[in-house]
């Protein structure tokens, strides 16, 4: 789970790469959610069937966004060692409150059929997924005041952001699993969201591995050193064989 919390090493830019405004992209994929979760109730009609097909609807859809933070950033670096430009240390940030945007739409949709009667079920579920939600959303980027340092310690944010989204990766695929596996009717979407669950874990290892081996470690592995020290070149040692026996 250590890949899901990467913060691999990122490139200077050599050829200009599109610039996508935050408010534009996070707006676009909560619009998107908003869309679906509409269109089921319309079809459906002002009622539970059609709130559980606009909830179904929405998670699908919050399954694919979290892919895409999960996944894109990674493939751009990657990308970016062989065609210098294309890494961009802001994509997975954007990414990752399009998805807590859209989240917060697939709760509000869960949450509103019951609003009246709430079950125990349905709050704790929202309740514990708003706040995993909220901590996600403010640990995407250091939180700080004008000239001050952050509000929260790089070491911290960096733990919680990535229990963020291993509990997120854990949902989609534990969910998938239990379709799968289960007594219910075959869906496709369940096995297609368990396959991209893994080639986003695989794309974030294959990226840590890359960004160990230009560190200097032919075998990818780190060796615990500060980096200031894997750049110096091993001391001449006699062989032990070769010594004197005393």
């Amino acid at each position: 789970m250590v890949a899901l919390d990467n913060t691999a090493l990122f490139g200077m830019g050599r050829i200009p790469r599109p610039r996508v405004l935050l408010p534009v992209l996070t707006g676009a994929i909560a619009l998107g959610a908003v869309l679906l979760v509409a269109g089921a109730i319309l079809s459906r009609g002002f009622a539970e069937n059609g709130f559980r097909l606009g909830s179904q609807l929405a998670w699908r859809y919050t399954g694919f966004v979290f892919f895409a933070a999960l996944a894109v950033g990674p493939v751009l670096r990657i990308l970016d060692r062989f065609r210098p430009g294309l890494a961009n240390p802001h994509v997975s940030r954007k990414l990752i409150w399009g998805f807590c945007a859209s989240y917060g739409v697939y709760l509000l949709s869960v949450f509103l059929p019951n609003v009246i009667q709430l079950s125990a079920g349905a709050a704790l579920m929202t309740t514990f997924g708003s706040l995993v939600v909220v901590v996600m959303a403010l640990t995407a980027t250091p939180l700080k005041r004008l000239g001050e340092a952050p509000l929260i310690g790089e070491k911290t944010r960096r733990a919680l952001l990535g229990t963020a989204a291993i509990y997120f990766w854990s949902c989609y695929g534990l969910m998938a699993l239990s379709r799968i596996s289960g007594p219910h009717r075959h869906d496709a979407f369940y096995e297609i969201s368990l396959c991209l669950m893994l080639a986003a874990l695989l794309l974030r290892y294959a990226d840590r591995w890359l960004a160990f081996r230009e560190e200097g470690r032919p075998d990818g592995l780190p060796d615990g050193l500060p980096n200031g020290l894997q750049d110096r070149q091993p001391e001449n040692r006699t062989p032990r064989a070769a010594l004197p026996a005393n």
